[in-house]
């Protein structure tokens, strides 16, 4: 029996850069080799064949809804084209509670394509302090409503319960399958998914543990299509026995090229922050300022000088900024404005820095981590070892051969840069 199938069985749509690189990391701890891709059209060269999974990556998570349907839609259509028959669509565990959120209409638009009824919503990621408790989002022990993420600049929580969010977003009733469902006798839980597949649209899973979600994930078999976090992957492997594969938990095996790191941080998050702090103590840091670089007293030949200069000590060059300053920065510059401004410098320098002579960049945020991706036009990426849960180490299989290590805002503990730094060049 072969170890991996010869077609992908699993479509993955995630909406941003790192989100599809945290989902990727699970599903190769899973068992599952995987792929990500940044890109639906690829080299002809690309072997697609021998992958288990693979993951497209979109930067929807922000994008009006019609637009996040249509690239969706786009997604699931070229994975249908792959061969892949089981699909999962990947959103951040903060969800997002304004009117206007996307993952709503997202999933109803890839219901409605694939002709289902109903699908489960399970955005607990217990490692990283998320959870589901009676259908409202925690983190911690702080309802998402009442924790530091609650005025998220990109995504803000306003509501806690995944219920309400998700009817509002969607067109159809929610229920929850509360907590004691998930811990009791999986034949009784398998049932209670097909019950209410009957008579609901979306199924919002309790989820307090990582062994709640390998419970869950042992008995989603009869959907088609799943949406949640990246958790929702810690047990698919077992489902994918029945098509003659056999789960390998061994890794990728890293496939470092050496030479110097550059971390580039764009995240505002209060992890962020504490993480920014505690690596400038002994690394060289800079920080750009959005107003300096407007009237160019800080000029971006002076910052890549800098960061050229620094070339042996892994130097951050950092946007992160409190909250005060980053509504400041809104106010007087503009969201948008302020936002390309600054997300696309850290681009550029990402870029010039492999020309440089850089082959390892460490990026923190979601929306810098896709402008980062974009700009080096990277078409694929295989899935290394994990430097924190969600975040694993990334190697680029087409131009430019380079490793990356892609950080949601939130993820991490505060030594984060320094851990993944030594996990880049210590292999």
């Amino acid at each position: 029996m072969k170890n991996h199938l010869q077609k992908p069985i699993l479509g993955c749509i995630a909406d941003d850069f790192t989100g599809a690189s945290d989902l990727a990391s699970f599903l190769v701890n899973s068992g599952l080799r995987t792929l990500q891709l940044n890109r639906m059209q690829v080299d002809s060269d690309l072997e697609l064949d021998g992958y288990d999974a693979i993951v497209i990556a979109l930067k929807t998570r922000t994008v009006d809804a019609h637009t996040a349907v249509e690239k969706s839609l786009a997604a699931l259509h070229w994975l249908q084209g792959l061969g892949c028959r089981k699909f999962y669509f990947k959103y951040c565990s903060t969800f997002d509670s304004t009117p206007d959120g996307n993952i709503g209409p997202v999933i109803d638009a890839l219901l409605d394509s694939l002709e289902l009824q109903s699908t489960i919503v399970c955005p607990a990621l217990p490692v990283n302090g998320r959870t589901v408790y009676m259908g409202h989002l925690f983190v911690g022990d702080a309802p998402l409503n009442e924790s530091s993420l609650k005025d998220h600049p990109l995504t803000p929580m306003k509501d806690s319960s995944v219920v309400r969010l998700i009817e509002a977003q969607g067109k159809g009733k929610a229920v929850n399958i509360p907590y004691y469902c998930i811990e009791g006798d999986e034949a009784s839980l398998r049932q209670s998914l097909l019950d209410a597949a009957q008579k609901y649209r979306y199924i919002v899973l309790d989820t307090l543990s990582t062994t709640h979600l390998e419970r869950i994930g042992r008995n989603v078999e009869a959907f088609t299509l799943i949406t949640g976090g990246s958790g929702l992957a810690t047990n698919l492997s077992s489902e994918f026995t029945k098509y003659g594969h056999v789960p390998n938990s061994s890794k990728i095996a890293a496939r470092l090229p050496g030479g110097p790191t550059v971390i580039l941080s764009g995240s505002c998050s209060t992890m962020t922050q504490l993480q920014v702090a505690q690596y400038k103590q002994k690394h060289p840091a800079l920080y750009i300022d959005p107003f300096k670089l407007l009237n160019q007293t800080q000029t971006y030949k002076q910052i890549l000088d800098w960061t050229v200069q620094n070339k042996s000590a892994a130097p951050l060059i950092y946007t992160t900024s409190t909250k005060e300053i980053v509504s400041k920065v809104q106010s007087e510059i503009g969201f948008e404005k302020s936002q390309t401004l600054l997300e696309g410098t850290l681009a550029k320098l990402a870029r010039d820095c492999i020309q440089a002579g850089f082959k390892n960049i460490i990026v923190a945020g979601g929306e810098t981590s896709g402008a980062v991706v974009k700009t080096l036009d990277i078409h694929a990426l295989e899935i290394g070892q994990s430097v924190s849960p969600g975040v694993p180490i990334l190697h680029s299989i087409t131009p430019p051969i380079i490793n990356l290590a892609l950080k949601s805002g939130n993820f991490g503990d505060h030594t984060f840069f320094q851990t993944a730094l030594e996990k880049l060049t210590c292999q």
